[in-house]
């Protein structure tokens, strides 16, 4: 029985982590869908038919325009975008206004946002809101990015009692890089014209040089039917067609969804820190880790994962499931199928929630059919509410 009575306790004495993927910019931002996959499968394709070169181009292009090229300009008046936005913007709301109002006087007033999300719809949101964002750049020319500036926390003074007090901060950690990450002289710059770089090579290719990966049903095509289109593509396709794409393609400094992608990038410095900040994160007494629009298909923070909660008792994971079925995949892919050795994973599944909240929040839990990020805003406003109120754990 995981009751909001419990998830309030965990939020008042913990120190609060945040671990999301895709699944939390829908509608706005498309999810990978079978391009992992497929690139994974080309990839272990020995053939040396230019095919295979169609295909690549047509999946890396469907990743641009589902999620790279959504974050050139955010257009005020697109629905898809005002839901994401709005969501964003209430668990942001709602998350700083927590950390101000809990009690635990010896924690700090940091949360750690660990995300494999690249786009930059938390910059967009936090732009005007008056909270406080450490994306890890420091500089206002040309921003430089440093993992040290994670350290860093921020207090305000009174001017009439001359009395500091820490305020709220979102430490933003994108372990797998982002649309405006741009390696300079061995440092990586903030550069947003990296986007306009990509649509701009791709503008320049004709579009029957591409295959489309759905049927007009909208239902994703088979891996065949797409090599099949590729095959005749190739036929007529000019040389070296796709090479500005790439190349501008290239210049984003970014873990590619491709299966293989930590055995060529973990080595690379940056995202070997950034693992090792997260990692670092759930070692910590009292780490709480709370994962949302994230499955864990990624091995590497999957294991990661398993590990600290291992060996650190102290650590608690809570991983809200968008629906029931969910479950067993997380099981699967964090290797706790048979349960963990210190049962300090909690899957939260939308009727496991119901079950053990709608006596006593029977309002809340009508409003639940699944957990995006809507609905678990829902719940850390509930939180909030009660934060400071003498009701606890029976």
């Amino acid at each position: 029985m995981l009751t909001i009575e419990i998830l309030r306790n965990f939020i008042q004495s913990s120190n609060i982590n945040f671990l999301y993927g895709s699944g939390i910019s829908r509608p706005y931002l498309s999810t990978l869908g079978n391009i992992e996959k497929w690139l994974t499968k080309l990839a272990e394709d020995d053939s040396k038919d230019s095919y295979k070169e169609v295909i690549k181009a047509s999946l890396y292009k469907a990743y641009c325009d589902g999620v790279i090229l959504k974050n050139q300009y955010y257009p005020s008046l697109d629905n898809d975008f005002l839901e994401t936005k709005s969501a964003y913007a209430d668990f942001f709301s709602i998350s700083n206004e927590l950390m101000n109002k809990r009690n635990a006087q010896l924690l700090n007033k940091q949360i750690n946002l660990f995300t494999t999300n690249i786009d930059l719809l938390t910059e967009e949101t936090l732009a005007k809101s008056g909270i406080e964002l450490n994306d890890g750049f420091r500089g206002t020319i040309r921003p430089v990015y440093n993992e040290s500036n994670f350290q860093i926390s921020l207090s305000k003074s009174s001017l009439q009692f001359h009395k500091q007090a820490e305020v709220p901060m979102f430490n933003l950690i994108k372990v797998h890089g982002a649309v405006n990450w741009k390696e300079q002289d061995g440092a990586i710059n903030s550069d947003t014209m990296l986007m306009y770089y990509v649509q701009k090579a791709l503008d320049n290719i004709h579009k029957d040089y591409f295959v489309e990966l759905y049927k007009a049903d909208g239902t994703e095509k088979t891996y065949d039917e797409v090599k099949t289109e590729a095959d005749d593509i190739a036929l007529i396709l000019p040389d070296n067609a796709y090479d500005k794409f790439f190349d501008a393609y290239n210049q984003i400094v970014m873990i590619n969804p491709t299966k293989d992608k930590f055995r060529t990038s973990v080595l690379d410095y940056h995202f070997y820190e950034l693992m090792r900040i997260y990692s670092n994160a759930l070692e910590r007494e009292n780490s709480l880790l709370f994962v949302m629009g994230f499955s864990f298909a990624d091995e590497h923070i999957a294991q990661i994962t398993k590990r600290a909660s291992d060996t650190n008792p102290t650590l608690q994971v809570v991983i809200f499931a968008y629906s029931d079925k969910d479950e067993d995949t997380y099981k699967k892919n964090l290797g706790i199928e048979h349960g963990c050795s210190n049962n300090n994973i909690l899957i939260l599944t939308p009727t496991i929630f119901k079950e053990s909240n709608n006596e006593k929040f029977g309002d809340l839990c009508s409003k639940i059919s699944n957990f995006d990020l809507k609905t678990i805003n829902l719940i850390f406003k509930e939180i909030s509410k009660n934060i400071h109120s003498g009701y606890g754990t029976k």
